[in-house]
C-alpha cells in the first residue's frame, strides 16, 4: 500500500510538472533561427551549403524546444524549389543543395523555421535572398533583383588574431594551415571561398542578426502548432462508419527498413492520434494502420503537414544582368562543369551514424536462419526451427502465438508481429512469403507492453533485403511517402600529399566548408587551381549566447 501511495504521489508531481512546463512554453518561450550560408550568389552547377542555428531570442542561447527545423528555397512565384527537414543535434543542423540546370536565373529567398515559430503573433522565418544565374537560359530571361550588386570591398570583421594562418600568400594547390584561437565553447560553421565576383545581396551575419532580431517573440494566446519537443510530429484522426467509439483505439506507424521505426499510440476521446518520431529516419515509405479486430469499421485521415505561409514573401526580379558579367559567368560555369565531371572522384560522404538498437533488443532471442537447416516455407521454419512459436488455423485464417516461458501466466492478446518493422495483421499473407528471403527471426515469448498495449510477446521477422510489403487495402490503412531528414555529410577536400589527385583538375571556388566546428583544433586544407582573394568566414554562437562573426582573407597567386 505504501508503494502504491508513492507511485501516485510521483505521478501527480510528474503530471503537475508537465502541465507547468507546457504552460511556460506556451506563454513565455519563443525561438528563432539563424542560417549561415557559404555565399549569396551562385551559378548553375554550384552547391549551396548552409548551417542552421535554433536559438532562444532572449539571449541567443541554444534553444531546447524544437528537435526539427525546416529550410526552404522560394522562387518569385512563391513556389517551393526545395524543402529540407533537419533533425537538430544540440539545436543545430546542416544541409546543402545542388543547383541544377532546371532552375532559372533569378532572385530566391531561403527561409528557415521551426513549427513552434509559426505560433508567433507576427510569424516570421529567417530569410536570406539568393541570386542564381543560369547561363543556359536565353538572355531575355536573365533577370535578378536590383539589390544584387558587385562588391569588391574586403571587410575584415571580428577580434584580431582569432583566425591564424601560417602565411597570407599561397600558390595553387598549396597546403593552408589554419588555427582558430581563443574560441569560446559553442557551435560554429566555417567557410573558405573565393570572394564574390558575381552580383550578390548582402546577408545578415550572426552579430547583425542578433541586433536585428527584435522583441517580436510574443506567442498567440491560443497555441495552434505543437512544439516538436521530442521529434517530428505526424498526426491524424480516425472516424467510424457505424458510430463505433473512436477513443482508445490503437494506431500503428511503421517506417520499414534496416533501422526501422515503429510507433504505437492510442486515440484520445475525439479519435485523434499523434506520433512523435524522436530519431532520424532515412526511408520514405510510411504505413499507418488501425490495430483492431474491427479495423474495417474505421477510416484514417492524416493531418496536412504544417508549412510556412509564403504569401507574405516578396521577391523582385527587376534588373537585367549586365553584359560586363558575361566572362565572369562563363568562368564560373566552366569551373562548375569541370568539377561536376569529376564528381565521383570528389564526392562527399555520409557521416557514419551509430546504429540504434531496435526497441526489443537486447532481450529478444534471435534465430539466424542460415545457422539452421533451411526450409522452403515459413510454416516449416516455425515447426522445425523456432520452438517457441506456433501457428493456428481456423477456417483457413491463420494466427501466430508463442508458448510463454511461464505457464502460470496467460495473456489473451496475440503477439506483436512485425516484418522489417511493418506491423502484420494478415498472417495468411505473411505465411505465403518465401522463407529463403528471411534473414532472422527475433522473439520475446512473454508478456510485452508497447505503446499502452499489452501483447503476448513479440515476433519480428527481418528480411535480407528489407523488401517485404503488404497488399492490405482499406480505409483503416494508409500507405504514404514522407520526406526524410537530411543526412549529415563529410564534405570533400582533396589531399595533394596523395598523388592520386595530381592529374585531376581542381577548379573549386569553395575550398572548405566545416558546418560543425566546436573547438580550437587546428586543421589544414589545400588551395585549388583558381587564383585570387579568398575569404574565411567564421559564424556561430557561444554557449552563453554571444554571436560570433569573424572574417579574414588570403591570396592565391
Amino acid at each position: 500500500m505504501d508503494r502504491l501511495k508513492k507511485i501516485i504521489v510521483l505521478f501527480l508531481i510528474s503530471f503537475s510538472s508537465l502541465i507547468w512546463a507546457q504552460k511556460e512554453i506556451s506563454v513565455n518561450t519563443s525561438e528563432c533561427v539563424f542560417i549561415h550560408l557559404n555565399a549569396t550568389s551562385f551559378v548553375t552547377g554550384e552547391t549551396i551549403y548552409y548551417k542552421l542555428y535554433c536559438l532562444n531570442p532572449n539571449g541567443f542561447t541554444f534553444s531546447n524546444i524544437s528537435k526539427v527545423a525546416y529550410v526552404e528555397l522560394i522562387n518569385d512565384n512563391k513556389k517551393v524549389v526545395f524543402n529540407h527537414k533537419l533533425f537538430l543535434e544540440k539545436a543545430s543542423g546542416q544541409g546543402d543543395f545542388f543547383i541544377t540546370a532546371s532552375i532559372p536565373t533569378g532572385t530566391y529567398k531561403l527561409i528557415g523555421y521551426t513549427k513552434w515559430m509559426l505560433n508567433k503573433i507576427n510569424s516570421k522565418a529567417f530569410e536570406s535572398e539568393i541570386t542564381i544565374i543560369n547561363p543556359f537560359q536565353t538572355e531575355k530571361d536573365n533577370k535578378i533583383s536590383s539589390k544584387s550588386q558587385k562588391d569588391s570591398s574586403l571587410e575584415k570583421l571580428g577580434a584580431e588574431n582569432v583566425i591564424e594562418l601560417n602565411k597570407k600568400n599561397y600558390s595553387t594547390r598549396e597546403k593552408v594551415d589554419l588555427k582558430i584561437n581563443n574560441l569560446s565553447k559553442g557551435d560554429y560553421s566555417l567557410s573558405v571561398r573565393k570572394i564574390e565576383d558575381l552580383p550578390k545581396i548582402k546577408n545578415w551575419n550572426a552579430v547583425e542578426f542578433s541586433k536585428k532580431e527584435s522583441d517580436n517573440n510574443m506567442l498567440n494566446s491560443s497555441i495552434v502548432f505543437l512544439p516538436e519537443l521530442r521529434g517530428e510530429i505526424i498526426s491524424g484522426i480516425i472516424t467510424s462508419k457505424n458510430e463505433a467509439p473512436t477513443n482508445n483505439i490503437a494506431v500503428a506507424l511503421s517506417i520499414p527498413g534496416k533501422a526501422f521505426e515503429f510507433k504505437l499510440v492510442k486515440t484520445n476521446k475525439d479519435g485523434k492520434f499523434i506520433f512523435n518520431l524522436d530519431k532520424a529516419y532515412y526511408e520514405p515509405n510510411c504505413i499507418i494502420q488501425v490495430l483492431s479486430n474491427y479495423k474495417e469499421d474505421y477510416t484514417i485521415t492524416l493531418d496536412h503537414p504544417t508549412t510556412f505561409d509564403t504569401s507574405s514573401i516578396t521577391i523582385e526580379n527587376d534588373a537585367k544582368l549586365s553584359s560586363e558579367l558575361k566572362s565572369i559567368i562563363e568562368e564560373h560555369s566552366v569551373a562548375s562543369q569541370i568539377e561536376n565531371t569529376y564528381f565521383e572522384k570528389k564526392a562527399d560522404t555520409l557521416s557514419r551514424t551509430i546504429p540504434q538498437a531496435l526497441f526489443y533488443e537486447p532481450i529478444a532471442k534471435e534465430y539466424i536462419l542460415d545457422n539452421y537447416t533451411r526450409f522452403p516455407t515459413i510454416k516449416e521454419t516455425i515447426i522445425e526451427v523456432v520452438k517457441e512459436m506456433h501457428y493456428y488455423n481456423k477456417n483457413n485464417v491463420y494466427s501466430l502465438y508463442l508458448s510463454d516461458y511461464d505457464p502460470n501466466i496467460e495473456i489473451e492478446e496475440p503477439p506483436l508481429v512485425l516484418v522489417d518493422g511493418l506491423l502484420v495483421q494478415d498472417i495468411n499473407e505473411l505465411l505465403e512469403y518465401k522463407a529463403v528471403n528471411i534473414y532472422k527471426i527475433c522473439i520475446i515469448n512473454q508478456g510485452y507492453s508497447y505503446g499502452n498495449k499489452i501483447f503476448n510477446g513479440v515476433i519480428s521477422f527481418i528480411t535480407k533485403k528489407y523488401e517485404y510489403s503488404t497488399n492490405l487495402t482499406g480505409n483503416y490503412i494508409i500507405k504514404t511517402s514522407i520526406s526524410t531528414p537530411l543526412a549529415k555529410k563529410n564534405y570533400f577536400k582533396p589531399d595533394y600529399s596523395n598523388t592520386f589527385f595530381e592529374r585531376i583538375p581542381d577548379y573549386r571556388y569553395q575550398l572548405l566548408w566545416i558546418p560543425d566546428l566546436t573547438d580550437n583544433t587546428p586543421f589544414s586544407f589545400y588551395t585549388s587551381d583558381k587564383k585570387g582573394t579568398f575569404e574565411i568566414v567564421l559564424e556561430g554562437f557561444t554557449l552563453e549566447g554571444t554571436p560570433i562573426t569573424i572574417k579574414d582573407y588570403f591570396e592565391v597567386k
